[in-house]
């Protein structure tokens, strides 16, 4: 559940809800979800009618569109409060810091990545699994999807992704490869031209011991790399690769 704080609190990894103070509030009907979550993605901007309603309807809105999202409004109204304000040809969500908890993911996922960044593997390992515990489900998973909400979707997907590798990554660090190699063998089978996640799979398996299979996995990425794309591995795997082969023992110590 997201942090109290002034103002509903909209949840978008999962089904839409928006938290009060005294609970969970249900957003029943499928066409106000997709107005929450637009003024949810846009929080502190507003946004005008017109691209509400292209999204509600994708050109084929009814005779009184404007009529009906006004009666969309009124309704969130009654769960928003102030807090849902209509400005000039649109509505706009009030901006707090930790309106969404999209809001709060991605910060916590900045704080992971930059924790790593400065060779602080515990710390990440933290802030990134505090920020996947956000997830309570497919990013914006009961709203009907247009354009905004099928982009801004597949956008917090790829960014839950990342804090999954960068948790990973913090785990190899802190000296529990073993533990991420099935996850990672399940995500590289998932992403066949991820490199980053082949990277950290070669590195957890060398440092269990396992070389052969570290080289393994960097023969099949370049085989689907070069079937798929006509391309080689990048600079870093390449040179991870190389490193593996010579035993480089400051592969033993951070990546």
């Amino acid at each position: 559940m997201l942090p109290t704080s002034r103002g509903p609190q909209v949840g978008l990894l999962g089904p839409v809800q928006v938290v009060r103070g005294d609970g969970v509030v249900p957003v029943p009907a499928p066409k106000h979800r997709v107005v929450l979550a637009i003024l949810a993605i846009n929080s502190g901007r507003p946004v005008p009618a017109d691209r509400i309603i292209e999204e509600l309807w994708q050109g084929s809105e009814p005779k009184f569109a404007r009529k009906t999202l006004q009666g969309y409004i009124w309704r969130l109204r009654r769960v928003l409060g102030e807090d849902l304000l209509t400005r000039g040809g649109g509505y706009e969500l009030r901006g707090t810091p930790q309106g969404t908890d999209a809001a709060r993911f991605e910060r916590l996922l900045a704080e992971g990545q930059r924790a790593l960044r400065t060779r602080e593997p515990a710390l990440a390992r933290g802030r990134l699994d505090a920020a996947l515990a956000l997830w309570r489900g497919p990013a914006l998973a009961d709203v009907p999807a247009g354009p905004m909400i099928r982009a801004h979707a597949d956008r917090l997907e790829e960014a839950r992704l990342l804090a999954v590798e960068a948790m990973l990554e913090a785990d190899v660090e802190l000296g529990r490869q073993a533990a991420t190699i099935p996850v990672l063998r399940e995500l590289t089978a998932a992403h066949p031209l991820r490199e980053s996640l082949h990277a950290l799979l070669m590195l957890a398996l060398y440092r269990s011991g396992r070389q052969v299979e570290a080289l393994s996995v960097y023969a099949g990425l370049r085989a689907t790399l070069i079937s798929e794309q006509g391309l080689e591995p990048g600079r870093a795997v390449r040179e991870l690769h190389r490193r593996i082969l010579a035993a480089d023992p400051a592969l033993d110590r951070a990546l």
